[in-house]
């Protein structure tokens, strides 16, 4: 249990402060900013992609073998890559938000802000995850909190005090400064060896989640702003509060690939802590809700229902994630990787449904579908049988 807070804190932090930070922004400068973090959603699962494949993959390979040189090289090639794609796509950022069906002069400059500040999280987790994989999770934790914090108060004071576009720039200077420094002290002397034929091995589940999440709230999201007002801000209260919960029980999914890579999982244990965890996040998404709802005051009958569907997925979680990363890690057959691609076609298509809802009901399926498949396929694995 110790352990999911301390890998969660990194996540609550860097999941909890944006969302503070776009309802601030929204008093400072106008309501319709705060949008942006509904707006940018989509990206996430872009910039999550390589976070998987160039961060946690490379971890995992550097286990596996014994060799640091798989991480720093990937540190490398892959800040100069993603930084190649991410100033490609702050130059076509109007096209994006008009396909998001939002105004480019209002959205332009945060949209802006938003992607080059998701490079930079990017750049953040090649450092953090390193230090995780070495059980330095006090480390990771310090370093996440001085970038985050100087980046949130950096931004609002400026806005205060500055033009939008000043208040960016100066911000973004001084969150890149701090990036340079950080990635310098933490780099070691190495040779160059990516490996990204294994990074693509053993997190190969991850990968076709961040592809399939991308296409899923591109298009769902499209889908069901296209019915209404009330859908669009029921969508977005709901991101506001669960979105930094979901996060944090990502570590659970993390902490499972650690002991996994490393023979030492205890699943009775790992489900224990991990129930443990999803208590106090179901909780704090309750507060969280009756808290805010006066502020935004969404639909209460779309909003419940949505709600309704993120805490049973939250529910089956634990278990089925912890299952599917032994799938991988363990036995990396190729029938585990096309169930895993049935679950992300059949939600992408059930974003393509005539309904508000689309993209939850395809979260319904795909969670039901893969908390079976997982439960069939380990059902004669020792370390899952609980009653022993």
């Amino acid at each position: 249990m110790k352990r999911l807070l301390q890998i969660s804190l990194d996540t609550l932090l860097a999941s909890t402060l944006p969302i503070i930070m776009w309802l601030l922004l929204g008093f400072v400068i106008n309501k319709e900013i705060s949008n942006v973090f509904s707006l940018t959603y989509p990206l996430q699962f872009f910039y999550m992609l390589f976070i998987t494949l160039f961060a946690i993959g490379p971890n995992i390979t550097s286990k596996k073998e014994n060799n640091a040189n798989v991480i720093y090289s990937n540190m490398l090639f892959s800040s100069v890559l993603v930084g190649i794609i991410t100033i490609v796509l702050c130059f076509n950022v109007d096209s994006y938000i008009k396909i998001m069906s939002m105004s480019e002069k209002i959205y332009h400059n945060f949209c802006l802000y938003s992607i080059v500040l998701m490079y930079y999280n990017f750049i953040l987790q090649l450092l953090l995850q390193k230090l995780y994989y070495e059980n330095n999770n006090k480390k990771a934790n310090k370093i996440s909190l001085l970038f985050n914090l100087t980046n949130f108060f950096l931004i609002i004071i400026s806005s205060i005090l500055f033009k939008n576009i000043i208040a960016i720039i100066i911000t973004l200077t001084i969150d890149f400064l701090i990036l340079i420094i950080l990635f310098v002290n933490n780099i070691k002397k190495f040779t160059f060896k990516l490996k990204i034929k294994d990074n693509i091995k053993y997190t190969s589940f991850s990968l076709l989640k961040d592809i399939s999440f991308l296409l899923i709230y591109g298009i769902g999201f499209g889908n069901s702003f296209s019915y209404g007002e009330k859908y669009l801000e029921a969508i977005n209260f709901e991101g506001l509060t669960t979105d930094a919960q979901w996060d944090m029980l990502a570590s659970v999914d993390t902490a499972s690939k650690i002991d996994l890579s490393e023979n030492k999982l205890n699943y009775k244990k790992s489900l224990s802590d991990s129930y443990k965890l999803l208590l106090i996040l179901i909780g704090s998404i309750l507060i969280m809700n009756l808290t805010l709802y006066w502020y935004f005051k969404p639909d209460i009958k779309v909003l419940l229902i949505i709600l309704f569907v993120q805490i049973i997925d939250m529910l089956f979680e634990p278990a089925k994630a912890i299952k599917l990363n032994y799938l991988q890690i363990n036995d990396n057959s190729s029938k585990h990787n096309f169930a895993y691609i049935i679950s992300r076609i059949g939600r992408l298509l059930c974003s393509f449904i005539p309904s508000a809802f689309c993209t939850y009901i395809g979260q319904l399926f795909s969670m039901i579908y893969l908390f079976i498949y997982s439960k069939i396929q380990c059902r004669k694995v020792e370390m899952f049988n609980l009653k022993q």
